[in-house]
């Protein structure tokens, strides 16, 4: 457990930590951050089980964006549960089925790499999936004792930044990363602009209201993490 009532799931992919995925436990049910690669459900499903949840606890999934490292469990989610669906208005229509995924910003020997993997693991065929609510910046969800959406463009267009503010508490997604505690700048090849990513990456260090920051991809930052945001946005000016 990060902080009360929020637990990290860590995504494997050929046995190494990939992509995680965060669940809060609310007062009105579970919500699940982002469901991690296809055929990962069991694994988000187990840890609902390790907390003494039913599989039907899970109500709400919010996803920060379309990847698939992101979005891979979610239609077996909702068929199993039932959970109610948020995505960015920007990334629902891809997440709904309706408009492909756009590929890596550059071809590089490394994004042909990544892809073929996906292709072989079976990683690339994502289940559309309906989407209940379109998420809007500085949208304020009335769960988990109020989650405040920051919409920080870049990496996707539709990229969103979750703000828990009972919680002090900031899951970024993929808007940056972290490595061994040193927040960075997300993986270029996946970024759609890495110029608007830069300026949500500015966004996310003027925020107030957070000490702890979770990662799509890396460790938790679990002190002073508005300072590392800020040291970041100073390595991004020079």
């Amino acid at each position: 457990m990060l902080v009360e009532g929020v637990h990290r799931i860590t995504i494997r992919l050929l046995g190494l930590p990939y992509v995680n995925a965060f669940l809060v436990d609310g007062e009105d049910g579970l919500i699940l951050i982002d469901t991690g690669l296809p055929h990962r459900e069991g694994r988000v499903l187990r840890t609902v089980e390790s907390i003494g949840k039913r599989p039907e606890a899970l109500r709400h999934i919010v996803i920060t964006h379309h990847h698939a490292d992101h979005t891979g469990s979610l239609a077996a989610l909702v068929a199993r549960t039932g959970a109610k669906v948020f995505v960015h208005s920007l990334d629902a229509p891809i997440v709904r089925g309706d408009r492909p995924s756009p590929g890596p910003t550059r071809e590089t020997a490394v994004s042909r790499a990544v892809l073929r993997l996906g292709r072989w693991r079976g990683l690339t065929a994502i289940a559309p999936t309906p989407v209940d609510f379109e998420l809007d910046d500085g949208q304020e969800l009335p769960i988990a004792g109020g989650i405040r959406v920051v919409h920080t463009p870049g990496h996707t267009a539709g990229h969103v930044s979750l703000l828990l503010p009972s919680k002090r508490l900031l899951i970024v997604g993929d808007a940056a990363g972290a490595l061994f505690g040193r927040v960075g700048p997300p993986i270029g090849m996946f970024t759609e602009d890495m110029m608007r990513a830069k300026h949500s990456i500015r966004r996310l260090a003027e925020l107030d209201g957070f000490d702890t920051a979770c990662f799509g991809h890396g460790t938790v930052v679990e002190d002073h993490a508005a300072v590392r945001f800020r040291r970041l946005v100073e390595r991004l000016a020079a």
